[in-house]
């Protein structure tokens, strides 16, 4: 992604961040709000020093700017942001904001639906030729690529409710949350897509927003309250699962950057719960308390931050050179 894509959009006023890095969370009504634009929700913002430590209200991004955001992933010094319009009114729009460090930029709309069937956009990814993956209610996860002037649809998987999707870090592979507990995995080819297989994630339902961290795919699970770790091996085959924490509502997934705390949003309870590391178990450590119903999450960190998640993820590439 070009650091530069948004450089002509009009800069948003925010509190710069005396921060390690930043939690940014979608306030998101649960089920279609529809034409009702008045229950769209904005962007939160809330800085860390450390994790574990007291988290400070930024400025975020207000609801007039963005059309019933939902899903958010932070790639490439950008953040893109999945508007779901209601579910029902338009067809679903990204955008995208520039992050130096301290602030965001922009809100220049990125990519709409080509179709109606593809309304509701949720979770969203970006692959590393530059392409872009969003999950749509009913209509599969459609696929976007930047023409030179503009992302073009270039197809997508043919139908199903979907919520999120995420990309395997050599993009050999795209994973999408379905509602029946299973994730799908897809091959991706150079310009559609392959064979397809699920994967059950035992004790979830209705699963949304996922997220790597340490080479493993952390999802929430929104009918259990739950969130999951999914085992990844050497070739982005997932080949276990396991229930690591509880949290009402559970809708989105965010780490800090170390990979010491987790942060999972609440679609019904008008919080973030945060979970500290400890030896691989993952501890209650109070709340945020929101004041709307959320729902995805991302992490923005300062240049330079240490990220675990991005050393995971190189481990498993290196291993894979080597077999």
């Amino acid at each position: 992604m070009r650091k530069g894509l948004f450089a002509s959009a009009m800069a948003l006023a925010v509190t710069p961040a005396l921060a390690q890095y930043s939690v940014i969370a979608a306030e998101t009504a649960a089920g279609s709000v529809g034409g009702n634009t008045s229950l769209y929700g904005g962007l939160q913002r809330y800085d860390f020093a450390s994790a574990g430590g007291s988290a400070a209200l930024g400025t975020g991004i207000a609801a007039s700017q963005l059309n019933d955001p939902v899903g958010l992933r932070f790639s490439g010094g950008n953040l893109f942001v999945g508007n779901r319009h209601g579910n029902t009114l338009g067809t679903g729009s990204i955008q995208g904001f520039a992050w130096d460090g301290s602030n965001l930029s922009g809100g220049s709309t990125l990519a709409t639906a080509a179709s109606s069937a593809h309304q509701g956009f949720h979770g969203l990814d970006v692959a590393p030729n530059g392409d872009l993956f969003v999950s749509t209610v009913n209509g599969g996860t459609r696929r976007f690529r930047d023409s030179g002037s503009g992302f073009q649809d270039i197809g997508g998987t043919s139908s199903g409710s979907v919520r999120d999707v995420l990309i395997a870090p050599d993009g050999s592979k795209m994973y999408e949350t379905l509602l029946n507990g299973s994730i799908m995995i897809t091959e991706i080819q150079a310009n559609g897509f392959g064979t397809s297989s699920t994967f059950a994630v035992g004790g979830a339902g209705a699963m949304h927003q996922m997220t790597w961290m340490g080479g493993s795919i952390f999802v929430t699970s929104f009918n259990t309250s739950s969130v999951h770790q999914v085992m990844v091996d050497a070739n982005y085959n997932l080949t276990s699962s396991n229930a690591v924490a509880t949290y009402n509502g559970a809708i989105g997934v965010t780490f800090s950057p170390d990979g010491q705390e987790m942060y999972v949003s609440s679609h019904t309870g008008n919080s973030i719960g945060r979970f500290m590391n400890n030896s691989g178990s993952w501890v209650a450590n109070g709340s945020i308390q929101t004041g709307h119903n959320m729902g995805y999450l991302a992490t923005v960190p300062e240049p330079g931050t240490f990220v675990a998640m991005g050393l995971g993820l190189a481990a498993i590439a290196l291993r894979r050179r080597k077999k």
